[in-house]
């Protein structure tokens, strides 16, 4: 892997515990590691040191597939490739990407991105995801943001 000039952090976990498996698995480009049983927040605090290590953490920028938006510049790219999402689209793009495998319902969305005390009406929830999705076709996103029927949107994690 490292060999190709692949540079993801690797986090093994098992439940070998050997100095032995452990020196084979930093030999194999392993970045940490990780034996069981082991709490999920000590898990979570070794993925974000790993990520801020590495460069790919940053807390103003939120990925998904092949999708990076930088919250400080409300720029969306796609593969390096600049995506134009205006106001809304990108408050809604956002929204979902931060509620990862959450049902969405529509009132809820409408509430969060336009208020209840807006002049429009529950629909325009509809137009503007059928607009980022146009934007984002062929992404990790379009392919998993799923349309709950008469419920709202679900975005599921990317494969």
């Amino acid at each position: 892997m490292r060999e190709k000039g692949i540079t993801t952090p690797v986090l093994i976990m098992t439940a070998k515990e050997s100095l032995d498996d452990k020196g084979h698995g930093f030999e194999l480009g392993a970045d940490d590691y990780l034996t069981k049983p082991f709490y999920l927040e000590e898990l979570k605090m070794r993925i974000q040191a790993l990520l801020k290590r590495s460069g790919k953490f940053n807390e103003n920028t939120l990925t998904y597939g092949d999708i990076v938006v930088n919250l400080s510049t409300n720029e969306v790219k796609v593969e390096d490739t600049p995506v134009e999402l205006l106001g809304k689209e990108f408050e809604l793009l956002v929204y979902f990407l931060q509620n990862q495998n959450v049902i969405l319902p529509k009132t809820q969305i409408f509430d969060r991105l336009w208020g209840f005390d807006s002049d429009t009406t529950i629909s325009v929830v509809e137009v503007y995801v059928s607009k980022v999705r146009k934007k984002l076709k062929g992404t990790a996103f379009a392919e998993n943001l799923q349309t709950l029927r008469s419920v709202g949107y679900i975005l599921k994690d990317v494969q």
